[in-house]
């Protein structure tokens, strides 16, 4: 059975492209070796994070994290078995949000819903925690 956890965190500092590039990937390469996909999102210092893989070192991975000095209050959201990925093609998919896309995604709610798109419950857990992210972390 797979394991994610999703966690909230703000950066000590305001991270350069060279620094999240470097950690990007050092985190591509690590995850890779312990079998461990997920998404990073950026934003003004603000980070969120999903990690899915096998439940002990998905467990470990979040233990290093939550010790490293970069971070500032991390967060778990979300920590529960899963029956599927939803990040499986990605060793850390990664993405610098504008203030536009975190515009859309606060919105991504209102529009009309589709009864043949309904979201699997880790799909919604997923949506709702990267609104909560805009709520509570948008800065700029």
């Amino acid at each position: 059975m797979e394991y994610c956890i999703v966690y909230l965190s703000s950066s000590k500092e305001l991270l350069s492209d060279e620094q999240l590039n470097t950690i990007l990937h050092k985190s591509r390469s690590n995850n890779a070796a312990l079998g461990i996909t997920g998404i990073l999102l950026y934003a003004d210092g603000s980070i969120i994070q999903a990690l899915e893989g096998p439940e002990e070192k998905v467990k470990a991975l979040y233990q290093t994290i939550s010790r490293d000095q970069r971070h500032l209050n991390v967060t778990k959201l979300y920590g529960n078995r899963i029956d599927h990925r939803s990040f499986g093609d990605w060793s850390m998919g990664y993405k610098v949000l504008s203030a536009k896309e975190l515009e859309a995604i606060k919105n991504l709610n209102n529009g009309p819903s589709e009864p043949s798109r309904r979201a699997t419950k880790t799909n919604k857990i997923v949506l709702g925690l990267i609104q909560l992210f805009y709520q509570t972390n948008f800065r700029i």
